[in-house]
C-alpha cells in the first residue's frame, strides 16, 4: 500500500513507521526539518523505499507545497496517517497568528486530508488515520476565538486538549460530506515518548507518566489497528479508544470550518 505518515520518525509515528515498512508498503514521512539526521535517529531511514517530504505543518505555505509536492510524485494513496502533535509549555504563535498546538493538531491534519483527497480517491482502500487523545467522544463547547488566541494557558489540559477536540470534530465532518473516504479518530493511550516527558507536561502527572504510561509500541499497534483492523474496517467518523468505538455527535457548520480553517485548504 501507498502511505502517507506525519510524525513518523519519532516516539510513537517511529513505531508505526517500522510496522509499516516491515510490511513492505511504500512510505511517505513528512518531515518538519530537513537538517535532522534522519540515520542517526535510525537506520531505516537510509532505505531508499521511503520518501521524504520536507515542511513545517504549523505553517500554511509550507503545508501546501508538502500537499503539492507529494500530488506530483505520487498516484495514490492508500492511507493517511495523521499522527504528528504538539504539547507546549505556554502559548506560543504561528506565522498564521494562532496558537501553534491549534495549528499543528486541528488546522494542518485538516488542510492536508482535504490537500490529499484526489489520491486518497484514486484507492479503494482510501482511509484516513488521526491520532487523537483521550475522551474525545464527550461533548464539549467549541470556541473559535479561543482556540486561535486563548486568553489563559492551560498545560494539556487547556490548548492542547482543545485542539485535538477541533480536529476529531473536523474529520468528522470531512467524513460525513466524503463518504468514500474511510476516516477514524483513535486515542494511542498514555504514552512514554519525548512529548510526554517535556515541558509541555504539568508537573503533577509526572510521576504517573514514569509509573504508568506504556512504551510507544503499545501505541503504535492501537493506530495501526484503527486503520487495518476488521472490526473497523467498515467504520467511518468515528472515535476510537480502548479498542472501542465511540461516535462523535457534534456536528460543525461549514461556517464554523471556515471559521476555524480559514480559505486555505478549501
Amino acid at each position: 500500500m501507498n502511505i502517507i505518515i506525519t510524525g513518523g520518525y519519532s516516539g510513537i509515528g517511529l513505531e508505526l513507521t517500522k510496522m509499516l515498512f516491515d510490511e513492505g508498503h511504500k512510505l511517505g514521512l513528512i518531515i518538519r526539518n530537513k537538517k535532522k539526521s534522519l540515520i542517526e535517529i535510525d537506520p531505516l531511514f537510509e532505505s531508499k523505499d521511503i520518501d521524504f517530504f520536507y515542511g513545517d505543518l504549523s505553517k500554511d505555505d509550507e503545508t501546501l507545497d508538502v500537499i503539492k509536492a507529494i500530488n506530483d510524485r505520487w498516484n495514490s494513496i492508500d492511507v493517511l496517517f495523521n499522527n504528528a502533535g504538539l504539547l507546549t509549555d505556554k502559548a506560543y504563535y504561528s506565522n498564521q497568528g494562532n496558537e501553534i498546538q491549534f495549528e499543528v493538531n486541528a488546522r494542518a491534519p485538516y488542510i492536508l486530508t482535504y490537500g490529499l483527497k484526489p489520491l486518497l480517491e484514486k484507492s479503494n482502500f482510501s482511509t484516513v488515520i488521526t491520532t487523537s487523545t483521550s475522551g474525545m467522544h464527550k461533548r464539549q463547547e467549541i470556541d473559535i476565538q479561543e482556540l486561535k488566541r486563548p486568553k489563559r494557558f492551560v498545560k494539556l489540559l487547556g490548548s492542547y486538549r482543545a485542539s485535538k477536540f477541533a480536529s476529531a470534530l473536523m474529520m468528522n465532518q470531512f467524513a460525513k460530506e466524503n463518504p468514500h473516504v474511510m476516516v477514524r479518530m483513535v486515542a494511542p493511550g498514555p504514552s512514554k515518548t519525548n512529548m510526554t516527558k517535556g515541558v509541555g507536561m504539568p508537573n503533577w502527572l509526572m510521576p504517573l507518566r514514569n509509573l504508568f504510561f506504556s512504551k510507544p509500541k503499545k501505541a503504535a499497534k492501537r493506530i495501526y489497528e484503527a486503520a487495518f483492523g476488521q472490526e473497523f474496517r467498515k467504520e467511518t467518523g468515528v472515535y476510537i479508544s480502548n479498542r472501542k468505538i465511540k461516535p462523535i455527535d457534534l456536528e460543525l457548520s461549514f461556517h464554523q470550518i471556515i471559521g476555524i480553517i480559514g480559505d486555505r485548504g478549501l
